[in-house]
């Protein structure tokens, strides 16, 4: 039985300007590999099956918690859901990517959890983002390489699953989009949340890949 893969991610410094803290893992024996953000946790998880099928979803703790909420949408506590190709070779398969922007960064509103666990990920320059890039693969690759290599990506964590794919996480940098920060603010808009909280915009980009903007609740920085 494989053992169990977790891995705790945040953008910027401890005690200083944060993203959301972000935990990805699988548990032994599964293929299938989770996400969720610590500020909602309890509430949303993505998870990328081993099938193939992958969900953006409530999770069943809330909606047994709140059950007139699925009813309000639709019946269905999947708030997403879309595929990737399995067992595919010498080909990467990338279901999600979560894109970070330093101007989405915040002051840290409470201490964090087992820092001796967190991964740090320092914040892109000005004008550039980074994206935390979900692989797949089933081809093994040489000692010392990794997905994304060439193009400047780092990896911050690698796990080999049962069912014989390789899931990479891997740090990319890479110049923000243009009027990202117009679509960020129009999402932000249609939503009142509190200001120590995170907002995840979520779009489809090209290969049918999902991709997450993690967000700060406010479009001004709060003091120190």
């Amino acid at each position: 039985m494989s053992a169990a893969f977790r891995i705790r991610f945040c953008v910027g410094e401890p005690g200083g300007l944060q993203s959301g803290e972000w935990r990805i893992w699988s548990d032994p024996g599964k293929s299938d590999v989770y996400l969720a953000i610590r500020s909602i946790a309890g509430i949303t998880k993505i998870s990328l099956h081993a099938s193939g099928a992958c969900n953006a979803s409530l999770t069943k703790q809330y909606v047994e918690a709140h059950p007139s909420i699925v009813s309000r949408i639709a019946g269905n506590r999947h708030l997403d859901q879309w595929s990737r190709s399995t067992n595919t070779g010498h080909l990467l398969s990338i279901p999600l990517r979560i894109r970070f922007l330093p101007s989405e960064l915040r002051p840290a509103c409470r201490t964090t959890m087992k820092q001796k666990e967190m991964v740090w990920l320092p914040s892109p320059p000005p004008d550039h983002s980074l994206d935390v890039i979900c692989n797949f693969m089933s081809h093994s690759l040489e000692s010392g390489d990794w997905p994304w290599r060439k193009q400047g990506g780092q990896p911050i964590g690698v796990a080999e699953l049962p069912n014989g794919e390789t899931f990479w996480a891997i740090a990319l940098v890479y110049p923000t989009p243009p009027d990202l920060h117009c679509f960020i603010e129009e999402q932000r808009q249609r939503v009142t949340l509190p200001q120590d909280s995170r907002l995840l915009i979520g779009e489809t980009g090209p290969g049918n890949v999902r991709i997450l903007t993690d967000a700060a609740a406010t479009s001004t920085e709060l003091p120190r």
